[in-house]
């Protein structure tokens, strides 16, 4: 019988990108409950195998890859991958300790989707698109001109983040939103935190409907990479010096100490203008209970969130506003992006297994 390494899987991938895996490696899928039911099975019935597929939520729900995880991992485990960009959930400096190797998957198909839906949140912010979509329907304003008209002469319910409207029958032009101009986001000033491969890519839809770019970034960029992006920028060393021009916020930064909770509460009242924010880097960057003060009082317009600083909880006063958009995660959840870093992590596997002369994608560790 030939023998063929053990690969843990979290979950498997297409079944498609299996079959040739399936006939050079032994794989088992794996359903984690709990750290110790974990600790146990890898020291008893996985103590043999030699790679673990984590997928996309990999170990983060029993608080991640690291710790008594960690400690009593599988002896003969060479490599962990992930399909994910970020490896927040992994003690990379252990994993180097145990000479463990952990790769993840930067794609530029994430990168893309996930400056799509800012794109997407952006428009909605400006346009008020979310409370009109949500108060379709009923007897009166399923017809287009009541609900446009009902709208323009209709308050917004800061509490509660809800239109509160009478029928108004007739047509009119759908110039504002209870009190709220409906505005394009061309001119208007756009503060991207975090410039690194996806806050670039956001800077270029942006751009791209007209908006004015600053970025926020540790270092600035050198002006030949500045002339490379094909549209104008200006940088700013800190969000304070954005405070009297940003109308528009989008967080693309990792999580670190020095990130989290950068919007909170004196941050979000130095801001000289009503602005709206959107949120795809980490959930921590922003102080949830802060924002929805910012929200209730009407000093942020809108806001598109992607990531959570409780995830997976949600925090329960962002849900049912009409001036919140709420994506589970899903910034980079698309078929394509799928498919390229599964395959990718099940070649990283392979490379690392049977030591061929590929290079992997990327090696963290």
């Amino acid at each position: 019988m030939t023998f063929k390494p053990k690969v843990l899987f979290l979950e498997f991938p297409q079944k498609h990108l299996m079959k040739q895996f399936e006939a050079k490696f032994d794989c088992i899928l794996y359903q984690i409950s709990s750290v110790e039911q974990c600790i146990e099975d890898f020291q008893t019935k996985f103590q043999d195998v030699e790679a673990i597929y984590s997928g996309w939520a990999g170990f983060a729900p029993l608080g991640g890859f690291r710790g008594k995880l960690l400690a009593f991992a599988p002896k003969r485990l060479k490599i962990i991958t992930t399909c994910t960009i970020g490896v927040d959930h992994f003690d990379v400096a252990g994993l180097v300790s145990r000479g463990i190797k952990l790769t993840n998957v930067p794609s530029q198909l994430a990168f893309e989707a996930v400056a799509d839906l800012v794109l997407y949140n952006a428009i909605t912010s400006f346009r008020n698109f979310k409370i009109y979509e949500h108060n379709f329907g009923g007897k009166y304003y399923s017809n287009t001109e009541i609900l446009r008209t009902s709208l323009k002469h209709g308050e917004f319910d800061q509490k509660n983040g809800k239109a509160v409207m009478e029928p108004v029958f007739g047509g009119s032009y759908g110039v504002s939103c209870c009190g709220r101009a409906n505005l394009s986001p061309r001119g208007h000033n756009a503060v991207i935190i975090g410039f690194g491969n996806i806050g670039q890519i956001i800077g270029a839809r942006l751009a791209a409907i007209g908006m004015n770019i600053h970025y926020i970034k540790r270092n600035k960029l050198t002006q030949e990479e500045e002339a490379s992006l094909g549209y104008k920028v200006l940088y700013h060393s800190c969000l304070e010096t954005t405070k009297s021009i940003a109308d528009l916020i989008v967080i693309a930064c990792p999580g670190t100490p020095l990130t989290r909770h950068m919007i909170d509460k004196v941050m979000i009242n130095k801001m000289e203008k009503q602005f709206r924010i959107i949120n795809i880097g980490r959930g921590y960057v922003i102080d949830e209970d802060a924002l929805v003060d910012g929200l209730e009082d009407g000093k942020i317009l809108f806001a598109g969130l992607d990531v959570f600083e409780q995830e997976p909880k949600v925090h329960p006063r962002l849900l049912n506003r009409q001036d919140v958009l709420l994506t589970p995660h899903l910034g980079s959840s698309v078929w394509e992006n799928d498919q390229y870093t599964a395959q990718t992590c099940l070649q990283n596997i392979e490379i690392a297994l049977y030591g061929t002369q590929k290079e992997s994608q990327q090696y963290i560790s």
